[in-house]
């Protein structure tokens, strides 16, 4: 056979095309880096603006659940709650329980609706030195309490009662007037006594038989004063009673705002309060009162001076509240890109609908 000897030649493709240089392969990198680079800047942006925006998300979430159970509260403060006739207990004895400053006097004190407590806890998590915290305690009926009638209709009314009387032991007994009996109250609940003479506050802390109410002392929230010369032996018929709630919201040091409800708890009837924590990581939280004048006050029960603890305070004044304000900041665990922590703050105000603008 005839050897065919092959070359091989370097030639240019048929449409005489070259392949890239090494400069152009260069530079092509080059900008696929730059490209690169910057979209994953721009990822990078994006994912950090997302948590943040999660963060924030989830703090305003928080502190608007808050927000709704305090401008429930406020709502609802004085509901059923007698105004006219001011509900007294013994010196010192509903401050010493919600932890504000005492008063000037010895002489017994008005319980309004609405008490405040204005610069009360130091607060240890704000960068600022100093900084102490409000709170607030509202006073309103338990609408659960004796109902009567059947499905919308169903309201909840007062026990009607004969005056209270005081056994050989130092006891305050009430016997709730024909038709009715003690079925409907429940031990160390704290109840208003409102008669023609006045009214009062008092935990129960016994029932006895079918038809009497005890009232001793040294109940959970020692509030009770009994005896001839306690404020439950000074109300006179007509009478009745009512349960009623007491709350208070307060920031703990390390930042807790909590709801805090005292008495009225069946599970664990003997324990004074139950602390319910809504929001972590509180900076700050600031209350005002926006007065039935227009006037707005930290205080209102301060007196002219702002001052508690002074001749001029009167707690009768917090009657006078119309609208109440919050503020509340917070913070996250989580820190921002800068090392920061994520930071939300709500302002809200809401009227005391059940105190000057409708009867009781």
């Amino acid at each position: 056979m005839r050897k065919i000897n092959l070359t091989v030649k370097n030639a240019k493709s048929p449409t005489g095309e070259a392949g890239f240089t090494l400069m152009e392969m260069v530079i092509a990198m080059t900008l696929f880096l730059i490209v690169t680079g910057m979209i994953w800047g721009a990822l990078n942006v994006a994912r950090g603006s997302r948590t943040t925006v999660s963060q924030e998300v989830e703090l305003s979430k928080t502190l608007r659940v808050s927000m709704n159970l305090l401008g429930r509260d406020t709502y609802n403060a004085g509901f059923g709650y007698p105004l006219e006739s001011a509900v007294v207990l013994p010196d010192n004895r509903i401050t010493s329980l919600i932890g504000i400053p005492n008063d000037f006097d010895t002489t017994r004190d008005i319980v309004p609706p609405i008490m405040a407590g204005n610069n009360i806890t130091l607060n240890t998590i704000n960068t600022t030195p100093g900084v102490r915290t409000d709170q607030v305690t509202f006073m309103f009926k338990d609408s659960t309490f004796n109902p009567v009638g059947t499905g919308p209709a169903q309201v909840s009314t007062p026990l009607s009662i004969n005056a209270a009387t005081t056994t050989g032991t130092g006891i305050d007994e009430i016997v709730p007037l024909s038709g009715s009996n003690n079925s409907v109250c429940r031990r160390y609940d704290l109840y208003v006594i409102n008669g023609n003479t006045g009214s009062t506050l008092g935990m129960v802390t016994a029932l006895s038989g079918t038809d009497k109410i005890q009232f001793a002392n040294g109940d959970p929230l020692n509030i009770n004063q009994t005896g001839t010369s306690g404020p439950l032996r000074g109300i006179t018929v007509p009478a009745s009673l009512h349960r009623v709630l007491m709350v208070t919201y307060f920031v703990t040091a390390d930042g807790t705002l909590t709801r805090r409800k005292f008495g009225n708890n069946p599970a664990t009837p003997a324990v004074p309060f139950i602390d319910e924590p809504l929001v972590y990581n509180v900076e700050d939280f600031q209350i005002q009162y926006v007065m039935d004048n227009g006037t707005i006050n930290d205080n209102p029960s301060a007196g002219v001076d702002g001052i508690v603890g002074n001749a001029d305070d009167e707690e009768a004044n917090m009657q006078a509240v119309r609208q109440v304000r919050f503020s509340i900041q917070a913070r996250s665990n989580d820190l921002t890109p800068s090392g920061q922590p994520y930071r939300t703050s709500l302002v809200s105000t809401f009227s005391t609908r059940n105190i000057g603008y409708d009867a009781n």
